[in-house]
Parts: C-alpha cells; sequence; structure tokens
C-alpha cells in the first residue's frame, strides 16, 4: 500500500512539469512561427518598397500574375488586349496600374506618314502623306525629309538598303498624287526617266534622262517601246503603237467555218521581202521573227530550214547555205574517220 501511494505521487509530480512543457513548448513553437511569418512579411514588404508598387512579371508565380505583358490565367489584363475574358487593353477598356508604363511608351510613338522628326523605328522611310516623291528617312531615331530626283518617285515597298527613288513604273503612287514641278532641260522633259521617241508607225525608239542628259537608244529588231512598263514589248501589246504599220504586214484574214467556228491557234506567214523573216499572228496581230545563219523560214513545215532549201529565197543566200552544208558534212566525215582509226581505237 506504501508503495502505491510513492507511486501516485511521483506520476502526478511527473505530468505536472512535463505536461506543462509540453503546452508551453508548443505555445513557443506557434510564436516561434507567427515571428518567423511576421519577419518574412516585413522582408516582403522591404522588398516591394525598393521595386514600387509594380510587381514584376515573374513575381508570384501562382495567383493573379499582374504584369505588363498580361496575365496567362484569369482575366489577363495586358497592354496588348486580352484574348479571353474582358479582353481589357492599355488603349481602352479597364486599365488598371500595371498598364500604365505600357500605355504611356506607345502613346508617344508616332505613325507612319506624320512630319520630319517623329521616327518610330532607328532605320526606317515612310512617305510624306499626300506626296509620291518625298520622304522621311529615319536614321538613328534621327528623321529627315527628303524629295527625290525629278522624275522619280518614292517606293516605300524597298528595304531600307536598298535606294527608294525608282522609276514610275515600279511605283504605285495610289492617293499620294503630289509630285514636286518637273525641271525639263533641252534634251529631257524631267531629269530621270524613259521616254518614247517617234510615233505609232515608228515604235521601237526612245530615250533614257540621266541628270537631264538624254541618250537615244532603238529596241530590238520587232519590238517596240513601251511608256507603261519602261521595256520593249511585242508591238500588238503596246497601246500607242500601230503593229501592222510598224511591221509593215498585216495578217491575212481567215475564213470562218459555219461548223467548226473560227479557226484556233496561231498562223505564220514568211515575208515576202525577206526569206529569213516570218511573221507570227496571234488573234490577228502580227509579230515579226527571224531564222539566223544561212537558215530561211519554210511555210510547208512552218520552220526554219536551210536557205538552198527555200525557193523563194536569193540565189546567193542558197549559194552559201549550200556551202555552209557542204562545209558541215566534210567536217562530219572528218570527225567520224578520227574516231575510226586504229590508234585512236588503242587509247581506249
Amino acid at each position: 500500500m506504501r508503495s502505491f501511494i510513492v507511486l501516485a505521487c511521483f506520476c502526478a509530480v511527473a505530468y505536472a512539469q512535463f505536461g506543462s512543457f509540453g503546452q508551453n513548448s508548443g505555445f513557443q513553437q506557434n510564436s516561434r512561427f507567427g515571428s518567423s511569418q511576421s519577419s518574412f512579411s516585413n522582408q516582403q514588404s522591404a522588398t516591394n518598397k525598393q521595386r514600387g508598387s509594380q510587381p514584376s512579371a515573374f513575381d508570384n508565380q501562382r495567383g493573379s500574375q499582374p504584369s505588363a505583358f498580361g496575365n496567362q490565367r484569369g482575366s489577363q489584363p495586358s497592354a496588348f488586349g486580352n484574348q479571353r475574358g474582358s479582353q481589357q487593353s492599355a488603349f481602352g477598356g479597364t486599365q488598371n496600374r500595371y498598364q500604365q508604363p505600357q500605355q504611356s511608351a506607345f502613346a508617344s510613338q508616332p505613325s507612319r506618314g506624320q512630319s520630319a522628326g517623329s521616327c518610330r523605328e532607328k532605320n526606317e522611310r515612310s512617305p510624306v502623306p499626300g506626296s509620291c516623291d518625298r520622304y522621311i528617312e529615319c536614321i538613328n531615331g534621327t528623321a529627315e525629309e527628303k524629295l527625290c530626283p525629278d522624275g522619280l518617285l518614292f517606293n516605300s515597298n524597298v528595304n531600307f538598303n536598298v535606294y527608294p527613288c525608282q522609276y514610275p513604273n515600279e511605283v504605285q503612287c495610289l492617293e499620294r498624287s503630289s509630285l514636286q514641278p518637273p525641271q525639263p532641260t533641252e534634251d529631257c522633259p524631267h531629269q530621270f526617266g524613259y521616254f518614247k521617241l517617234g510615233d505609232a508607225r515608228n515604235c521601237s525608239g526612245f530615250r533614257t534622262c540621266v541628270n537631264g542628259v538624254g541618250y537615244d537608244l532603238t529596241c530590238p529588231e520587232g519590238l517596240a517601246f513601251s511608256s507603261e512598263t519602261y521595256r520593249c514589248e511585242w508591238p500588238d501589246t503596246v497601246a500607242d503603237c500601230d503593229a501592222e504599220a510598224f511591221l509593215g504586214f498585216r495578217c491575212p484574214d481567215v475564213p470562218i467555218s459555219k461548223e467548226l467556228g473560227a479557226p484556233a491557234g496561231y498562223r505564220f506567214y514568211r515575208s515576202d521581202v525577206n526569206c529569213q523573216k516570218y511573221f507570227l499572228c496571234i488573234d490577228g496581230r502580227p509579230r515579226v521573227l527571224g531564222c539566223g545563219g544561212d537558215n530561211a523560214f519554210d511555210e510547208l513545215t512552218s520552220s526554219c530550214v536551210s536557205a538552198d532549201e527555200v525557193a523563194a529565197c536569193p540565189n546567193e543566200l542558197k549559194a552559201a547555205a549550200a556551202r555552209s552544208r557542204e562545209d558541215e558534212k566534210q567536217r562530219l566525215a572528218k570527225e567520224l574517220t578520227v574516231k575510226s582509226s586504229p590508234q585512236q581505237k588503242r587509247r581506249f
């Protein structure tokens, strides 16, 4: 009995000491955790004070993630608009403090085509509104208004490393119709350009002007200069050229069959004055072509053959063609002899 009383007293003393210690320890741990949280909050507050009131796009990987570039989750407020939700944007609708720097940055950028002194990019060119030969050039962010040489137009579609003033056939002015006054010389109506010479019966001549100095040129035989494309074209495609008068040939009328209708395709006709020339008629309009060397056009085969086979050719051309054919035969015979010789066989 005495032993039981002693054991009970011992347990009461132990419970009083260790039980209160456990409770106090738990309380202290909670206090420590709370003070740790408070310390972390103070550190975060100090950090936010250094950064200002605008959290970075890399803060808070989860949650609302307010950022200058928008939120990948939630309502996604962004300077460039929202693809989902309410589509908040720095250019309209609901705004927040994170969008203000983006808005002010873009608002200060002028649009293309404004007066000199405004650059959207460091190196760029933009047209002056209403003008087809004036433009604004920005180099390293500094803008300068420039004027193309007389006769050339500003092409806004070329790369920055390409000279932007080009010939009118390469530029579409559209609503930019204003041009500088022309600066004609004795040779040229403009300082630069290509200009047709002659009339509708003489369509092959043209003049190129460089710094007001003219140089007269002629298209290859059978081609006419086009004032629209600045190139030598087939005369039947040039609006101000009389192809029949220019070429001296009119395509014969082809009879139309009641059963089959108009003949399809195109036709060839040998020239009456030169057996080496022939005309190609497309939709009743002529184009002139030619056979090279000692060849002439054969109407039976609609092809170029040796001139000595065409009765319409002059005797001089026939004789030259016959000699050329004989020389070619001898050359081929000599090659065959060399290839069939024993010495040539031993090499192989």
